[in-house]
């Protein structure tokens, strides 16, 4: 963007340089935060979840709400999870065909993923969820009053 500067008697156009705000975590800690099952914005470890799958509507240290105003956030949230969950189930197929190679036991390696995949859904939906949480706060920065603190 450019603005209009007036000098005297002349007007000059100049690129506009905003200053990033300090406050704004970058793009790896707010991943990293969201991997360890924080707040991606403040950092707090109690942040949204109250259980392993009970949450609050916001977050207890900064006040960021977990739906910020989308419908489908959760849709979202479960994707990461997908992606997160099939990653880890295509490193146990090759782990497990490499590590038995060449007489592959194939009932053995079926019911470990099977396994794989009925548990790893519900133990990571927490870190697909913060995950999730991060990455829309990189894309969609909270607005001015987004970010109430709730009252303790």
């Amino acid at each position: 963007m450019w603005s209009r500067r007036s000098t005297g008697d002349h007007l000059i156009i100049v690129p506009d340089v905003t200053v990033p705000d300090p406050r704004v975590p970058s793009f790896v800690t707010l991943i990293a935060r969201g991997a360890t099952r924080r707040c991606p914005w403040c950092g707090d470890h109690k942040a949204f979840f109250i259980g392993w799958f009970s949450k609050q509507d916001a977050c207890r240290g900064c006040g960021t709400p977990w739906r910020r105003g989308d419908v489908g956030f959760e849709l979202a949230a479960l994707t990461i999870n997908m992606i997160l969950t099939f990653g880890l189930v295509l490193i146990g197929i090759a782990s497990l065909i490499v590590a038995t190679l060449p007489d592959v036991p194939v009932l053995t390696v079926v019911i470990v993923l099977c396994a794989m995949a009925l548990v790893l859904p519900a133990l990571l939906y927490p870190l697909s969820f913060t995950i999730w949480q991060a990455l829309d706060l990189k894309f969609r920065p909270p607005a001015t009053g987004e970010l109430d603190a709730p009252e303790r």
